[in-house]
């Protein structure tokens, strides 16, 4: 063959599809791409699988999202859903036979205290649509007493007033004001309400962050048997 016809032979081949450079760097750009598709593919997967799956077949969405709530409670552990704050005075004298009055303190004060919820002791249960949580009720919490020193009176030149029977006085009175702010009605009543609407509003978030809308509803349940001396009581 001479050269021309040489020239030719290959010329011709190049035109139809003869490897050369230009078709090797084509196939590995696809090979590139289809390697990158499923990169991003698998990321997806992984990110929005879950919704992805109960989106799909349905029926499982609620035990999907009770699960994710749940775990979003123990993260959370305690719950502060009410705080109380008094002021008063606090009046204490001793006395003396025929003396009358030998010692007397007016002591003005602000007591402070919380209510907490225990989120790690919340039973989830799902339903159709529906995700239940018990909780038990808030609990009385983080007594604080703060007495205005600068006001306080004293009148004790008979009987003198000690350190430590002024420091008793100030127990004394933390202990009998935090028992009953626990057992004010009103204060609990209070504390459960917000406790409720707390719960909602964590749910909400939730539901939100899964893409889920208002494709569930919850209901907050009192529930004191689990408060932990019950669940004590009932395993003894």
């Amino acid at each position: 063959m001479c050269f021309c016809s040489w020239r030719c032979a290959c010329w011709w081949k190049s035109e139809n599809g003869c490897p050369d450079g230009g078709n090797q760097l084509i196939r590995f750009a696809k090979r590139l791409i289809g390697f990158a598709a499923c990169i991003v593919v698998a990321l997806v997967l992984v990110r929005f699988g879950p919704t992805l799956w109960v989106r799909i077949f349905g029926g499982g969405n609620t035990q999907w999202i009770s699960e994710r709530f749940s775990e979003t409670l123990r993260e959370k552990n305690e719950l502060v859903v009410y705080e109380v704050e008094i002021t008063g005075q606090e009046t204490v004298s001793q006395d003396a036979w025929l003396l009358g009055t030998v010692q007397k303190v007016e002591m003005p004060y602000t007591f402070q205290m919380s209510f907490t919820v225990d989120l790690s002791q919340a039973v989830v249960s799902a339903g159709e649509g529906l995700v239940e949580v018990r909780l038990p009720s808030p609990s009385p919490a983080y007594p604080r007493l703060t007495v205005q020193e600068n006001e306080v009176k004293k009148s004790d030149w008979l009987y003198p007033l000690t350190p430590e029977r002024y420091a008793q006085i100030q127990q004394e009175t933390e202990e009998r004001l935090f028992a009953q702010c626990s057992e004010n009605e009103e204060y609990r009543a209070g504390a459960w309400g917000v406790t409720v609407r707390n719960v909602e509003s964590l749910f909400q978030s939730v539901l939100e962050q899964s893409g889920w809308g208002n494709g569930c509803s919850i209901r907050v349940v009192r529930d004191d048997s689990l408060r932990p001396e019950a669940v004590e009581e009932s395993a003894a």
